[in-house]
């Protein structure tokens, strides 16, 4: 299976379209765009003076804060390379034993890996590269609903909260009670973007996953503390499964530099938060802006947000409607204007000429565009450049 496109790659995105070393202003990534703290970066160089010696095998010490930090026993604690290489783990580690759940089930071929798509492409990856059959759940676009927890499936739940790309979150107690009522299945919740949100405390699910066997959640240092080029995460489960995850894991798959980085984010909890605060109130100027752009509409059931929806996440995806230009189309205009956003057509469901459903709702599409807020004066100018595209006629 081929690599994942994520958001990022300016530089592809340069050599692509030929654009040289055009600086290009970043919507595409899921990061704080205040970048991270001072004292983050001079940590980070710091640490650069023992570069010499191994790092410190399963960075027990970045493990002990991240332990307080949260209040759970140090036990259900992991740290990785990045949530994307304990996505990994989780397949890679359970790919046998579900494959003998299926085989004395009568049915080898059984699904064993549940997405809700459109979803963050890792997921699927780990379990085709595991083999782990997928069964696709609640495919309807225009949803917030929250029924679509696998009741009675086994093996492995895949779902962010909020889910990327539509930035939709579960509401606590819903998602718990299907982690409860489906104890054969593991329940992997990703909160890597759930920092962003005002109401994070009420919405996090790392307190309960400390106390069950069948959850586990991710969280990310890239996003929130803005530092995806060192590739630092970790998760919370039980301490079966984090024991099980090390077996696979390389023992200095996180270097002392990201180690280093990660321990000065948490003692420096209420800068980055402040910054993520800042995004919380820009990110629905936002969304008011790009609504009021008739050729984009949010992806959700109504122009109006609903009443019901979850706070926004730092990030909106928005369709391409009543229009002649495509996502893939609108990638490049805004590029050449120096301007990243993330083109959405490798997301199941939402490729070019896709049409939403849901609702009693049938929107035909020409693609979909994700994109991450901003300052307000960059998301200003990014309106802008979307307002100079629109009004021209797209290439032949």
């Amino acid at each position: 299976m081929t690599p994942i496109p994520h958001g990022g790659g300016a530089a592809e995105a340069q050599r692509r379209y030929g654009l040289g070393n055009q600086p290009l202003i970043d919507f595409s990534a899921l990061v704080n765009p205040y970048g991270p703290s001072r004292s983050v970066i001079d940590a980070a160089r710091a640490s650069l003076e023992r570069v010499h010696a191994f790092p410190e095998a399963g960075c027990p010490r970045l493990v002990e804060r991240i332990a307080a930090w949260h209040g759970v026993p140090e036990d259900r604690v992991i740290v990785g390379a990045g949530t994307s290489e304990l996505i990994s783990l989780i397949g890679q580690s359970l790919r046998e034993v579900l494959a003998l759940h299926a085989y004395e089930n009568g049915d080898p071929a059984m699904a064993v890996s549940h997405l809700v798509e459109p979803s963050y492409g890792e997921y699927r990856r780990a379990s085709v590269l595991n083999e782990l059959r997928i069964e696709t759940w609640g495919s309807h676009v225009l949803r917030w609903r929250q029924d679509v927890f696998p009741q009675n499936a086994a093996g492995i739940f895949w779902t962010g909260h909020p889910d990327n790309p539509t930035g939709r979150a579960w509401d606590r107690e819903t998602l718990l009670q299907g982690v409860d009522a489906s104890l054969g299945l593991l329940t992997v919740v990703d909160e890597s973007c759930l920092p962003f949100f005002p109401d994070e405390e009420e919405r996090t699910l790392v307190p309960a996953a400390a106390q069950r066997e069948n959850l586990l959640v991710l969280r990310s240092f890239s996003h929130v503390a803005a530092i995806p080029g060192l590739r630092i995460g970790y998760a919370v489960t039980s301490p079966d499964m984090v024991v099980r995850l090390k077996q696979y894991q390389s023992p200095w798959s996180v270097t002392s530099v990201a180690e280093a980085a990660a321990l000065a984010a948490l003692e420096d909890v209420d800068s980055y938060l402040e910054s993520a605060r800042r995004l919380t109130n820009e990110t629905p100027r936002l969304a008011e802006r790009l609504s009021s752009l008739p050729w984009l509409r949010p992806v959700w059931p109504e122009r109006k947000r609903p009443v019901d929806a979850p706070p926004l996440a730092h990030f909106l995806l928005v369709s391409l409607s009543e229009t002649a230009w495509t996502s893939v189309q609108v990638h490049e205009a805004l590029a050449r204007r120096g301007f990243l956003v993330r083109e959405c057509s490798d997301f199941r469901g939402l490729e070019v000429g896709a049409l939403l459903t849901g609702h009693d709702q049938l929107v035909a599409t020409q693609g979909h565009l994700r994109i991450t807020a901003r300052t307000p004066s960059e998301n200003d100018r990014l309106i802008a450049a979307l307002t100079e595209v629109f009004s021209a006629e797209p290439p032949r």
